[in-house]
């Protein structure tokens, strides 16, 4: 056990991703390490970067995790000088699952904005906002195929005040269909996620009218598994953002979410 928490530990100098996935918790007091690389691009503009995580059980019904922390090697328009701009740091996220019973979890994420913020014309590591994330989710196999399984998630996404911009509370629902070939150590994967802003987000306690704002992602992928304790998962995500905008005469500052782009994502974990 204690090996496992200095491995856990030794993750957060190097080491996913908003609540890990949709799907139950490691056996036992097992664990796990991540990383890889993600990209993505919307007409002249491109990011790059590493993520890693690490994730470890520390009871039965508990799990911890460490999200989306890494580095960014890019993120800007016209990418003739990639290390000019929007590079740096990245966030950490902070999780947690707690496993109800074996198909029902409660979580909550916390993130912590330790990435670099500055914003040059580029895309930064980092918003520099500290949020929640909490809710529920449930997953489970498909009786009538075998191999099949989903998972689904419905969160409460809650930013607080960062350079006097509030964002609004976001309602975050999510689903994945994972599939498991009966003759290779191959699953199929193909999910998606919808945002909806509920509230207004504020600007120096003025409303930026930015309700039912919405975000979509999909995407599909594959987890190979070369052996029981390595994988490899790669993704192929598209995204697409509609920002609400109500003008007042004052004009307003925007709160946007991920936005549009076309991305790729792949990475290898190690179970411990």
């Amino acid at each position: 056990m204690i090996k496992k928490v200095i491995l856990l530990a030794a993750a957060i100098a190097t080491s996913s991703f908003a609540t890990w996935d949709y799907f139950s918790l490691l056996d036992g007091n097992q664990g796990s390490v991540k990383a890889g690389l993600y990209y993505d691009m919307d007409n002249d503009w491109s990011q790059m970067g590493l993520k890693v995580g690490a994730r470890m059980n520390i009871a039965p019904k508990v799990e911890l995790s460490i999200q989306s922390f890494g580095f960014q090697f890019w993120g800007e328009t016209e990418c003739d000088a990639c290390a000019e701009g929007g590079y740096g740091l990245r966030d950490l996220i902070i999780g947690a699952r707690y496993a109800l019973d074996p198909e029902l979890y409660f979580f909550l994420d916390f993130n912590l904005p330790i990435g670099r913020e500055r914003n040059d014309g580029t895309t930064p590591p980092s918003h520099g906002e500290i949020f929640l994330y909490f809710g529920a989710q449930h997953n489970k196999a498909i009786d009538a195929i075998k191999g099949a399984s989903y998972g689904t998630e419905a969160g409460i996404f809650w930013g607080f005040e960062h350079h006097d911009l509030e964002r609004g509370l976001e309602l975050h629902l999510g689903a994945e269909l994972d599939y498991k070939l009966p003759s290779a150590p191959l699953t199929i994967l193909v999910g998606t996620q919808f945002w909806l802003r509920i509230f207004e987000s504020e600007d120096h306690d003025k409303d930026l009218r930015d309700d039912w704002s919405d975000q979509w992602k999909f995407w599909v992928g594959a987890n190979f598994e070369l052996n029981k304790n390595i994988a490899l998962n790669g993704q192929i995500i598209l995204r697409s953002q509609d920002l609400n905008h109500r003008k007042n005469n004052e004009g307003f500052r925007e709160v946007p979410m991920e936005g549009d782009a076309l991305g790729f994502a792949l990475d290898m974990e190690f179970k411990f």
